[in-house]
């Protein structure tokens, strides 16, 4: 029997906002962003969040939200 874990916390990317500047893919401790064959930004391993709010904190166009679930 697998025991399902519910997310602590919901991460989003504004895409509006973005400028792709990889800053959150360097500094998660979690390596929760990956970059796409694009360039594109994503939430790869929303699961993996610790709630640290790194990202949310340097990100310089407020682009990225953590919010707790």
């Amino acid at each position: 029997m697998s025991v399902k874990t519910k997310k602590a916390f919901r991460v989003a990317i504004d895409k509006n906002l973005c400028k792709e500047c990889r800053i959150c893919v360097r500094v998660c401790p979690k390596n929760v962003f990956d970059v796409d064959e694009r360039g594109i930004v994503y939430v790869k391993f929303e699961d993996s969040c610790i709630g640290c709010n790194i990202c949310e904190n340097l990100c310089p166009d407020f682009a990225i939200e953590v919010k707790k679930r």
